[in-house]
Formats: structure tokens, C-alpha cells, sequence
């Protein structure tokens, strides 16, 4: 996890360092105590994650494999609690006659292990994305839920908890969780209300929090910001239709062109698009930070039997089970059709993953229930033959090539710079640090472990610094964050003691290569190379400098 992916990308990095500053002192890094929704140096952010990563990066230190733990402990659990899941809702199993041996095999095993092989759930589970959390959390209240129905009884009474906190760990469940827990109090509906309708009312004094930040524009900023009902493009396209030198009647084009009509054609489009073979099955995600490229969200070989379990689905679609495992298939893509760009984003579709699974497990059982014995004998094989190819084919590509092609996806070369400023922090009397390349300063924060104490009280406080051709901003005594407008320039404006990080291709140009030939004035005392071998961070100092580490 600490190197594949390679480390860490923006916003794992402030998941990291809120965690720090939460674990130290109780408060966000922008000085919020005990926050019940994080606001972030760019945007406010879903608490619950950061909690939870806190006693993690507090203990293990700022590494990678601290901040990315916690997730991939969450993604183990997750394929137990599909076998969970899959075996309360299918309770039947499966006689598989080994010569001699006959074997039980239940479908919760069967979704259990997909499961664990998916390249979704995988990729998910080995970075600090929310969503894996958040499927954590579905699948604990989903399970509580239906033992309530047998047994009102603690800690399943417990069961509105789960639901409740998914609001405060993804954006995604502003929309679905409602609509989730909706379709499971129709499809499964309590013997008895009253104990349930209680204690649903009891429990939403812990939603007041995120009403609060939902109405007053925290929550629901990032959404304003993607949603396709602020796409400019779209409105722009309407207008230009609308305006062509050929258009004579207006009334005809305001019927067919107007923002109701594609704000729906957009929807339509991105909610259809979850669906499609080549999200599924071939490519995934097209952006490189959510998926490998070139390998569907689900291996190629469980297509067949994803295709049987939507037969079996619908073969006995008076089953409540059936009807909710369909519910959430439909369901799961609304919240990201509702986005820019959210027709195949694996993040906000994460959800959709859940019951892709149970369904492919369903067709699995179908098939070894119905298939005669020798056939039995021919499939699983070939069916375990085809999963290790393919799954190996996916690892293969992921951990030799996909680590190091999407290193500038993950922020590559951050940790190891910083790392290496640590010597010289103490004696430096200014700290220039290029900010242009990649927001720096949550990075540097979190990897020099720099006191959350002090970074909390300059963050409403940051100074326009323009001294010497250097464009940013100052945030404490002697920590500037920008860049300088002539790389040449960096001497004249470093005094004794003066660090300047900076970056190849921003202050030094071309394949100029200053460890080797560092220009008059300049003295490098420390380089990263990027995943090729080539510089892309120097350390810098005036050349007459005896740094002192």
C-alpha cells in the first residue's frame, strides 16, 4: 500500500494531515474542534474518514502505509461482510460432488471471493478513498437491518447508526443512502412499525450536524461545483443551437432546446453509461488515478455468470430479495448521473459494485444448482482457469507497469523531497517551495510532520509574497509557497541559510540537469528523480552556503 500505488495524492494527503492534526489536538488542521464536517484549505470535506485515520498516521507516523491502513483493513472487511450478506439473503447451497468429497459451497463464499479478485474493489481498497467506507458502512446497516426484522434486539436495533454515518463519510450518500434505506423499508417491510418508526426518529438528532452544513452550503458545495445542472457547456450548446443564422422559428427551439430537455439527456446519458460493457468489462474508469486503463471495473471472466444471475433476478422476481439486490442496481448510479463526468467515474459508481457482485455470485449458484454433475466438474475449472488468468493479467499490469505510468496521478516525489528537506528545516532561515507543479503545502505539512498546533493559526492568514520576482504567498515567519518568474534569478534572491525547492521544467528548463551543472551561484543539496531517473525536485541553496544539517 506504502508503493502501489506510488504515494499519495492530494487528497489523501489531507485526509493524512487532518488526521495528524485531530490525533494531537482535536481539532481539523483549520483549527475547527471536533468537527463535525472538515473544512479543508480548498473545500469542505466529509469528516468521517479522517477520524478514523487519526489513531493510525498519530502512531505509525506520516507515511503512506499509515493513512492508506485503515482503508485496507476496510476493504477486508467488506468481502466478509458480503459473505454476510450474501448468505443471509441466499441462504440455500450448493452440493459439489470432488470424487469422494462432497463440498457445501454457499453463495456468501462465492461473492466473497469475486469479490476479493474485483479490480474495483481492489483498487479502491489500497488508497484512502471515502468510498470504501462508505460501502462499509451500506453493507453494516443493510445486514443489521434484516436481522432486526427476525430480532429487534442490540445491537440490531442499532441499525439506523450505519446509515446515518455514510452522510458523513461520501457525497455520494446524500442521494442514495435516502433512497437505499427507502427501498429496504418497502421490499422488507417490518412486522411491526412502530418499534421501527421510534427508532428511526430517535436516532435523527445525529443527523443535525450534517442538515446544519447541507443548508448553510458546506455539504453541498462540491456537488454545485460538478453538478450537471451548473454545466456552462451545456447552456452553451442550448444557446448556440438556438442562434444558428439558419433557426426561424423560435417556438420550435425553445421546445426541442432548453436546459429541462438536456439537463434529462444528461442524466440519461450518464446513468446508462454505468451500465455499459465497456466500463464493466474493458476499460473501467478512463481516468488513470481511478483504474489501471485497459481492465473493466470486473473481471471479464464472471461476465457469464453476471449474465445468468440477471436471468435467475428476474426469473423470480417476486423473491424480496431479488427485488432489492434490482433496487439497489438501479439506484446505485443516480448520484453520480446527477455529476460532470459521472457517467463512468468508479468513485461516485462505487456502490454499484455491491450488487454487480451478489448478482454474478447468484448466476454462479444458478448454474452449479441446475448443471448436471460432470458439467459441474468441466465449468469450475475453467471458470477458476479463467479468473487466475485474468486476475494475474490485472495484477500483472497494475504492480510492473500501472505504478510507475500514473506516478504524476499520485503526486510523485513529494514524499522522498520533503523527506530529505527534514535535515535542514531547523537551521534554514527561509524556505522557498515551488507550489505550481502540484499544490504543495498540505504535502509538505504532512511529511515533514510539521505541528499541526502552529500550522492552524496561519491558514486565515496568508500574505501575498512577491519580493524578488517570487509570485505566491508567505504562510508562516519564514515558509513561502510559489514560484519565482527566472529560475536563474534563484541566487539573488536566497540570503545565507535559504532553501528554494524547485522543479524541473517550472524554474529549470528543458532536460537541464543542475546536480550535474548547477548554474554560477547555486549549490544542489538535494534531488528526486522521477519514475524515468530524470530530476524533478532540487533542493537549492546559495553555493557560498555551509548548510548545517
Amino acid at each position: 500500500m506504502g508503493t502501489l500505488p506510488i504515494p499519495l495524492f492530494g487528497d489523501e494527503l489531507d485526509v493524512g494531515y487532518h488526521a495528524l492534526s485531530l490525533f494531537h489536538s482535536l481539532r481539523d488542521y483549520t483549527g475547527h474542534f471536533l468537527p463535525t464536517y472538515i473544512q479543508s484549505l480548498a473545500e469542505w470535506r466529509t469528516p468521517l474518514l479522517m477520524y478514523i485515520t487519526a489513531p493510525f498516521v498519530g502512531l505509525l507516523g506520516t507515511t503512506a502505509f499509515a493513512v492508506r491502513l485503515p482503508v485496507a483493513l476496510l476493504g477486508i472487511l467488506n468481502v466478509y461482510q458480503v459473505y454476510l450478506l450474501a448468505n443471509l439473503l441466499f441462504p440455500k447451497t450448493v452440493i459439489l460432488k470432488l470424487r469422494t468429497i462432497n463440498y457445501e459451497l454457499k453463495t456468501g463464499t462465492i461473492a466473497a471471493l469475486i469479490l476479493a479478485l474485483t479490480p474495483w474493489h481492489l483498487h479502491y481498497s489500497r488508497a484512502a478513498f471515502e468510498s470504501t467506507l462508505l460501502l462499509t458502512l451500506l453493507l453494516w446497516g443493510v445486514i443489521w437491518y434484516l436481522h432486526s426484522l427476525q430480532s429487534f434486539r442490540f445491537p440490531y436495533r442499532l441499525f439506523p447508526i450505519p446509515f446515518i454515518l455514510t452522510l458523513y463519510t461520501y457525497s455520494t450518500a446524500t442521494v442514495f443512502t435516502p433512497l437505499l434505506l427507502l427501498a429496504l423499508l418497502i421490499i422488507y417491510r417490518p412486522v411491526k412499525w412502530r418499534p421501527f418508526i421510534f427508532n428511526l426518529v430517535f436516532f435523527t438528532p445525529f443527523l443535525i450536524p450534517f442538515l446544519y452544513y447541507f443548508f448553510t452550503g458546506a455539504a453541498g458545495n462540491r456537488f454545485q461545483g460538478i453538478s450537471i445542472f451548473t454545466d456552462n457547456h451545456l447552456i452553451d450548446q442550448i444557446i448556440t443551437t438556438r442562434t444558428e443564422p439558419w433557426v426561424t422559428n423560435n417556438l420550435f427551439e425553445t421546445f426541442f432546446h432548453n436546459k429541462y430537455l438536456a439537463y434529462s439527456v444528461a442524466f440519461l446519458r450518464n446513468y446508462f453509461s454505468s451500465f455499459s460493457p465497456q466500463f464493466l468489462f474493458l476499460y473501467s474508469d478512463t481516468y488513470f488515478r481511478h483504474s489501471i486503463g485497459n481492465f473493466g471495473a470486473l473481471l471479464w471472466s464472471t461476465a457469464p455468470f453476471l449474465l445468468v444471475g440477471l436471468y435467475a433476478l428476474f426469473h423470480d422476481f417476486k423473491n424480496p430479495t431479488h427485488r432489492f439486490i434490482f433496487a439497489w442496481t438501479l439506484l446505485a448510479p443516480i448520484p453520480a448521473a446527477l455529476t460532470q463526468g459521472g457517467a463512468t467515474h468508479a468513485t461516485r459508481l462505487f456502490v454499484l459494485v455491491l450488487p454487480l457482485i451478489l448478482i454474478t455470485a447468484l448466476g454462479a449458484h444458478y448454474c452449479f444448482k441446475l448443471l448436471h454433475h460432470r458439467l459441474k466438474v468441466i465449468i469450475l475449472p475453467l471458470f477458476m482457469l479463467a479468473t487466475a488468468l485474468n486476475f494475474s493479467a490485472y495484477w500483472h499490469n497494475y504492480s510492473a507497469h500501472y505504478r510507475f505510468l500514473s506516478a504524476t496521478y499520485w503526486n510523485y516525489g513529494f514524499d522522498d523531497i520533503f523527506t530529505k528537506l527534514i535535515p535542514y528545516q531547523k537551521s534554514a532561515h527561509k524556505i522557498y517551495i515551488n507550489d505550481t507543479y502540484q499544490p504543495a503545502i498540505i504535502a509538505f505539512a504532512f511529511y515533514t510532520a510539521f505541528p499541526p498546533e502552529i500550522f492552524q493559526k496561519h491558514t486565515d492568514n496568508l500574505k501575498t509574497e512577491t519580493d524578488a520576482d517570487f509570485f505566491g504567498y508567505q504562510f508562516t515567519e519564514n515558509l513561502y509557497f510559489g514560484q519565482i518568474k527566472d529560475g536563474l534569478a534563484i541566487s539573488d534572491l536566497l540570503s545565507k541559510n535559504d532553501l528554494y525547492l524547485a522543479v524541473q521544467q517550472k524554474e529549470i528548463p528543458g532536460d537541464w540537469n543542475w546536480n550535474q551543472n548547477p548554474p554560477p551561484g547555486i549549490k544542489v543539496l538535494a534531488t528526486t528523480n522521477d519514475q524515468f531517473g530524470r530530476p524533478l525536485f532540487y533542493l537549492l541553496t546559495r553555493s557560498d552556503n555551509d548548510f548545517s544539517q
